[in-house]
């Protein structure tokens, strides 16, 4: 049984009004009714919000400016060298070598002169009138009518005379032997004769032989100076072997900056002196700046694309795969010029960008276009207006107009 319970404990019936007892209020009996129409009501709240939301999504204006950047080509030629210099702009990288070249040579000597060989020498005899023996020593020095002085070789006992018996003066034989060698020791028979201090008489009984005269070979000043020029020729012949030596793979000369030392000729002997041959050395030390064109070319092309991406400022993009570069051209000696180029993309200020929303909000969509335009790096420009049917027109707030930059 349904309804509500009367005060006298009955049940009134469903959907009738009646009077509470404690607080006078109207109670409203059987509320399924009620709650459904209540939720009704709610629906109908819920479907007018929707409406009103999407009657505002299509009839108040909205508006998309999309800015496609504008592209350029950008270059910049660069100047550069191997040695620094007021009228290239960069200084590419070389390198200092030093070089050490030493020869050694020997030449046969061409002068001859003759020189004492062989020692003149033979048999001498002493007289001794004396009656008491007489010894010449070893080592005494008889002079010859020649000049020549010469020496006992061997001591010598010469007796004495012998008056009474043999009537007979005492004789001995030496050996004497020139104190110089070579021919001038040769001498006569009767050359060397003379009186000793005791009396003893000596004369050479036989001639004096054996002084000889030799060849020999003689550095000449001719030599000499021929030797000091062969060396200074085979230093200079090994001038491009050695610098070659000195080359990194790839690395080449530095045109113009070859300097080759002062030869430095020793000469073992000198003009007169006995030698069979003649030898001598010489150094120098050459220096010379080398470089390798190929990577200072690549490394040229890598500076010139630093400095046009400097070049092109904070409000440009450089496009990096369309960077190229241009042959090395040569304009002199060691310098050259190289040109890099490529596409950047401006872009535009984003107060520029912020100017244009405000200032585009109720203009037609040429006046629009024509504001967009006229903004440093734009390239391109497109308005989109929604809803589609709207007039050629943007909207009159500022907040429904959107700026968009493509990439």
């Amino acid at each position: 049984m349904s309804g509500a319970r009367l005060a006298n404990g009955a049940r009134a019936p469903a959907g009738v009004v009646t009077e509470g007892r404690s607080r006078g209020w109207p109670m409203v009996v059987g509320g399924s009714g009620s709650r459904r129409r209540w939720v009704f009501a709610g629906l109908l709240v819920v479907a007018a919000l929707v409406t009103t939301v999407v009657l505002s999504a299509a009839f108040v204006p909205a508006a998309t400016i999309r800015i496609t950047p504008a592209i350029e080509q950008r270059e910049v030629t660069m100047t550069y060298a191997l040695e620094p210099s007021s009228a290239v702009d960069w200084v590419a990288p070389s390198r200092l070598v030093s070089v050490p070249i030493e020869v050694r040579a020997e030449r046969a000597t061409t002068g001859e002169k003759k020189v004492p060989d062989g020692t003149a020498s033979g048999r001498i005899r002493f007289v001794n009138a004396s009656l008491q023996p007489v010894q010449v020593s070893a080592g005494t020095r008889l002079t010859g009518t020649n000049g020549v002085a010469y020496r006992v070789a061997e001591d010598v006992i010469v007796p004495a005379a012998d008056p009474f018996g043999s009537q007979a003066f005492g004789v001995a034989d030496g050996r004497v032997v020139a104190d110089v060698p070579g021919p001038d020791g040769n001498a006569a028979i009767g050359t060397v004769t003379g009186q000793l201090g005791e009396g003893v008489l000596y004369r050479n009984i036989e001639p004096l032989t054996g002084g000889s005269l030799r060849t020999v070979r003689l550095v000449t000043e001719d030599d000499v100076a021929s030797l000091r020029k062969q060396l200074e020729q085979s230093l200079t012949e090994r001038v491009p072997t050695a610098l070659q030596a000195a080359l990194l793979p790839g690395e080449t000369l530095v045109e113009g900056t070859l300097r080759i030392g002062t030869p430095e000729i020793q000469i073992e002997q000198k003009a007169g002196d006995e030698s069979e041959n003649l030898t001598g050395t010489g150094k120098l030390v050459l220096t010379a700046r080398v470089y390798d064109p190929a990577a200072v070319h690549r490394a040229a092309q890598e500076e010139a694309a630093k400095r046009l991406a400097q070049a092109t400022g904070i409000d440009v993009v450089l496009i990096g795969n369309t960077l190229t570069f241009g042959e090395p051209e040569a304009i002199g000696a060691n310098r050259w010029r190289v040109r890099a180029a490529a596409q950047v993309r401006l872009v535009p200020a984003s107060a520029d960008l912020e100017r244009l929303r405000r200032e585009a909000a109720g203009h037609s969509l040429d006046q629009a276009m024509r504001k967009a335009q006229a903004i440093a790096g734009v390239g391109g420009v497109e308005i989109e207006i929604r809803p589609g049917w709207w007039p050629k027109r943007l909207p009159d707030r500022a907040s429904r107009i959107q700026v968009v930059v493509s990439e």
